[in-house]
């Protein structure tokens, strides 16, 4: 009996999701036990589904050489969020500006993080030649700014996470900056999305990666699906290509 395939391909990654559904199962497959999931368990789903959007996001809209900037405050001009919210559009305004005038587009996403910590905001910047990581920080004149280059793996899938992590305390709480884990700009692009149903037995029990691409070995998850008890399987793939090192500076 056939499955259902989901592919997504988001820059030079691609992920790959199986599983049956109540139109497209597998006579007699086995079944995990269909139960209510507990809020913990949302909590960790949502999560989960949290951190794949905007790795999807991340590796469909930035690259090698582009920036992940962070900018902190001074000791004594810490703001409370819903004012450093107001710091970082007007901040933007200035890099907005700057693109514009040089015939660019900017693309960002940003994250604030204060709980329990500086507050802080990370940003994530489409980097073009005309413009300098110093010039970018020179914008900035509350405090300190951190940069590195994202390299050219195109996998960002660990900065996701970490990014995912710093929200995770914060992005629900009443007086914070955003209701959101993180703002992107609005000229992002969505990843390539495709559904499709497989006519076969079963899936392969070791995915292969398709020509070009390497098979994510520690990205194969296997299982039951919380909600439906129908067994899943998902992985990722990333190109292939000549790597190339980029410098902080």
């Amino acid at each position: 009996m056939p499955y259902m395939k989901k592919t997504t391909v988001a820059g030079k990654t691609v992920e790959v999701e199986k599983y049956y559904s109540h139109r497209h199962h597998k006579k007699g497959a086995t079944r995990g036990k269909n139960k209510k999931p507990t809020p913990e368990c949302m909590a960790a789903i949502n999560e989960r589904n949290s951190e794949k959007t905007l790795r999807q996001l991340l590796n469909t809209n930035f690259g090698p050489g582009d920036l992940h900037q962070t900018l902190t405050y001074k000791k004594d001009q810490r703001p409370d969020p819903e004012e450093s919210k107001k710091e970082l559009e007007r901040y933007l305004r200035k890099v907005r500006t700057i693109y514009k005038r040089r015939g660019h587009e900017l693309k960002y996403i940003t994250v604030t993080e204060y709980k329990n910590k500086a507050i802080h905001h990370h940003l994530i910047i489409n980097m073009v030649n005309s413009i300098g990581a110093k010039e970018l920080n020179e914008l900035w004149d509350k405090g300190r700014t951190r940069f590195t280059y994202l390299d050219d793996t195109g996998q960002y899938g660990a900065l996701a996470h970490y990014l995912i992590k710093e929200t995770r305390k914060t992005y629900k709480e009443k007086g914070g900056p955003s209701g959101k884990r993180w703002n992107p700009s609005r000229n992002l692009k969505k990843p390539d999305v495709k559904k499709e149903v497989v006519k076969a037995n079963e899936w392969r029990k070791n995915p292969e990666p398709i020509k070009g691409y390497i098979l994510e070995t520690d990205s194969i998850r296997e299982g039951f699906h919380d909600f439906t008890g129908w067994p899943y399987q998902c992985y990722s793939m990333v190109k292939i290509e000549k790597r190339k090192r980029f410098k902080n500076g």
